[in-house]
């Protein structure tokens, strides 16, 4: 995460963690109090970030933050605000089908795209490439290995955010795009339109 600005790292820790104190957030992020309270403070003035206020039986009340509802709609995204609206327009006016098929193509075209990228690893890495081409896509994944072959992909951010919370189909050819090209089962156990603050893939070797 080091390799994402200040205050995408604190989103992302926020996301990842709930609720952190300053004094958490900068053993987090490795940067001093100070410097994290000058970019929470530009987060709360966006929007994206939220503080209480905590009382401890022993010492002095203090600060905890929170990513907000606002944040999950992307950090740092507004492109697709166009596009879902269009989708809106096309759907509100009885061209639901439409809009299906263009998702579908759209997913089609990823997925050629994915499989030529993951053409040239083998199996063990396709995994691992498959989430190096999501962080270059802006999704902010995190890949755990689970063993036995097995994963836990983590995307702290949804640039289609603004589609998929309208048009669940969006989702599901999702999980459908990441079976198809690693050639593994794919479950969705969170998701960020469902009041999540991660989308959680759990990606699983297919038994013979």
């Amino acid at each position: 995460m080091d390799r994402y600005p200040s205050e995408t790292r604190i989103m992302l820790a926020l996301k990842k963690n709930g609720k952190l104190s300053l004094k958490d957030l900068s053993a987090e992020i490795g940067i001093s109090k100070m410097a994290i309270l000058n970019h929470l403070q530009k987060l709360e003035n966006n929007g994206l970030v939220e503080r209480f206020l905590v009382k401890s039986d022993v010492g002095r009340p203090y600060y905890v933050f929170r990513a907000t509802e606002t944040s999950r709609e992307g950090i740092g995204n507004s492109k697709g605000e166009m596009l879902e609206e269009l989708l809106e327009f096309l759907h509100r006016n009885g061209n639901k089908d439409l809009v299906a098929k263009f998702l579908n193509e759209r997913y089609g075209s990823v997925r050629l795209e994915y499989e030529k990228r993951l053409s040239h690893f083998p199996k063990d890495d396709k995994v691992r490439e498959l989430a190096r081409i999501r962080e270059e896509e802006d999704y902010y994944p995190e890949l755990k290995e689970t063993g036995k072959g097995n994963y836990e992909l983590l995307e702290y951010n949804c640039p289609i955010f603004q589609v998929a919370k309208k048009f669940g189909l969006a989702c599901s050819l999702e999980s459908q795009l990441f079976s198809s090209v690693l050639q593994m089962d794919v479950d969705t156990t969170h998701r960020q339109v469902n009041g999540s603050d991660v989308c959680r893939f759990l990606i699983r070797q297919r038994l013979d």
